[in-house]
Order: C-alpha cells, then structure tokens, then sequence
C-alpha cells in the first residue's frame, strides 16, 4: 500500500495497490464520512481488516495544506501499533509480524546444524 499518493512506487515495485486503495488524499477521508450509493471506502475501517504486509507512507502536507494527522489520524495509530519504521528507508513500514517472522526464521537457521557432506 502506498499513502497518500505516490503512483510511482507501485510502478518500480512491480506491485498491485490494496483494493480500492490507490492512493488515500483528504478527499478520500471527507467521502468515507459521506459515501455514495452504497459504496463504502473507508480506510479507517478496511485497512485494520486487511493489513499489507508493507506500506508506504510518505509524510507530506497534501497541496501544503493537509497533513496526515489532519485526515488519517487512524492510519498513524496503526502504523505505530502494528508496522515497524525502516531504519534506512524511512518511508517504508513492514508489519510487525512478519519481522518476528523474519527473525524467527533467521534464529532458527543459525541454531540448526548444518550438513557439512
């Protein structure tokens, strides 16, 4: 997932985006209170029920006028409870467990003894 808009990222990753999910601009939020016809886009709602394994979250005040916490507060918490920030990368977030995951995998390869044949 990339957030707010960045078209780019999914092009140079070879990735589709989240269902319905694009990008997610102060607009998007204004809908999700007022949606049309019955079709609901609600990131605050679908993003905790379906979380990507990474996102990318480019901090910028939309037009310099939005920032993320003026419309997508949720998606803040969420980053913060469930995504680990890349330490070089900082615009990346990977989920939480699939870097305990990762770990695990990487322990458990050490601590296993190797064929030496």
């Amino acid at each position: 997932m990339v957030i707010p808009y960045n078209p780019d990222v999914y092009i140079y990753s070879g990735r589709l985006p989240m269902k319905k999910y694009h990008e997610y601009l102060p607009w998007e939020a204004d809908y999700a209170r007022h949606p049309w016809f019955g079709y609901e886009r609600d990131l605050c709602v679908d993003l905790p029920a379906n979380l990507p394994p990474v996102i990318y979250f480019d901090d910028y005040r939309v037009w310099g006028r939005w920032s993320a916490a003026d419309y997508m507060s949720c998606v803040l918490k969420i980053l913060a409870r469930d995504y680990q920030r890349d330490p070089v990368e900082k615009s990346i977030y990977v989920r939480r467990d699939r870097l305990d995951r990762d770990a695990a995998k990487a322990v458990n390869s050490v601590s296993q003894p190797q064929n030496t044949h």
